[in-house]
């Protein structure tokens, strides 16, 4: 969703008899807004995504043409319609300048001096609001979606009239800390993928049909994953919108697991046993379960000052093995030997029995299931 740049171009082009001299590739960058500049002083104001029109008055303060576009490249705009004819000429637009616009996937347009600037402008800020008012309508469409179970008739009638057809597969991915999604919905849109992106409650939303080939769920994970503070909650597929509620949770719950262990992902479908922990409907059983396992050891620790809780979960998560468990505790295998057999003895319980330790683990992911 959103207006990218062959939109603009394919509308307008015998109108204003534009010419594309490069950058192809790029023609569906998502555009923001149309920006005049005429000051390569001005690039600060710039926030990603625009199409930027110049009459090339820059020129005249020494600045080549070449590095007017390429500060636009660096500010992620999404294309250069040059009004060419008194500043600029077709003649400037070097070899140079088309090879480095193709190599950036940054569409380059010219058209000729007779056209009218506010013209242009007017026609082409009216298609952006135009699409803005749409973008908005699907934006409340979705947030309504992922909070109704199910999903009501009407809303699935708007989402499907934006081309989100009811019975297909999808995935939500929820992503913390993005503040600039240009460069993602270039490269999404780049591979061809029907999705939807929106900012709620701080986060980016993003939905998208994963019923396509490609891309691949681990290129777009790498192409949002492009920025070092980002971090990314991935729900498993579903096989209908009406379930988006359910798949929004499990992409929220993903991202709070992420967080708390301090990783760039999490996908749903790699949560083991914390899935059905996810599922259940009765937090005070779990709790209660948790309690019963764990509780008189962790009251001796916090009484004493002692560690016994986490030895016996690395234990345990060492498949019982006194080196591998000293090995990760950085301590001698005679401290472990001594500690667990306090363990058995707070726990009056023996630990060479299967269930026992599979009870005693399962209380160990309850107790993380809850920090998360």
């Amino acid at each position: 969703m959103g207006t990218q740049v062959t939109d603009l171009y394919d509308c307008e082009k015998e109108k204003y008899s534009l010419t594309l001299h490069g950058g192809d590739a790029g023609l569906t960058n998502s555009v923001s807004w149309v920006y005049l500049a005429e000051d390569i002083q001005n690039m600060s104001f710039l926030k990603g995504g625009e199409l930027v029109i110049t009459t090339g008055l820059f020129i005249q303060s020494g600045i080549k043409l070449y590095d007017f576009i390429r500060s636009l490249v660096t500010c992620n705009c999404s294309g250069i319609l040059i009004n060419v004819g008194k500043y600029i000429n077709i003649t400037d637009i070097t070899e140079e300048i088309k090879e480095f616009c193709t190599v950036s996937k940054f569409p380059l347009f010219t058209m000729p001096w007779k056209v009218h600037l506010i013209d242009i402008m007017q026609d082409y800020c009216g298609i952006l609001l135009r699409n803005t008012r749409n973008t908005d309508h699907l934006n409340a469409a979705f947030q309504g979606a992922i909070y109704q179970n199910p999903v009501h008739e009407n809303i699935l009638l708007t989402l499907n009239q934006y081309g989100f057809p009811t019975t297909a597969e999808y995935r939500i991915i929820v992503i913390q800390n993005l503040k600039n999604t240009t460069r993602i919905t270039f490269s999404l849109n780049r591979h061809k993928l029907k999705y939807h992106l929106f900012e709620h409650e701080n986060r980016q939303i993003l939905i998208y049909l994963s019923s396509q080939a490609h891309p691949p769920l681990s290129k777009i994970i790498e192409i949002l994953l492009f920025c070092d503070s980002v971090t990314l909650g991935i729900s498993n597929t579903i096989h209908s919108l009406t379930e988006i509620g359910h798949c929004y949770k499990r992409a929220l719950f993903s991202l709070a697991a992420a967080m708390f262990w301090n990783i760039p992902s999490v996908n749903f479908d790699d949560l083991g046993f914390f899935q059905i922990l996810f599922s259940s409907s009765d937090p005070k059983m779990l709790k209660d379960i948790y309690q019963n396992s764990l509780g008189r050891l962790e009251q001796f620790d916090g009484a004493h000052g002692s560690d016994y809780t986490d030895t016996l979960r690395i234990f345990l998560l060492s498949d019982c093995n006194l080196l591998e468990t000293a090995s990760k505790m950085h301590i001698h295998r005679n401290t472990i030997i001594y500690r667990i057999k306090k363990i058995k003895e707070l726990l009056g319980t023996e630990l060479d029995n299967s269930k026992i330790k599979f009870d005693l683990l399962m209380a160990f992911y309850i107790r993380e299931y809850f920090s998360i």
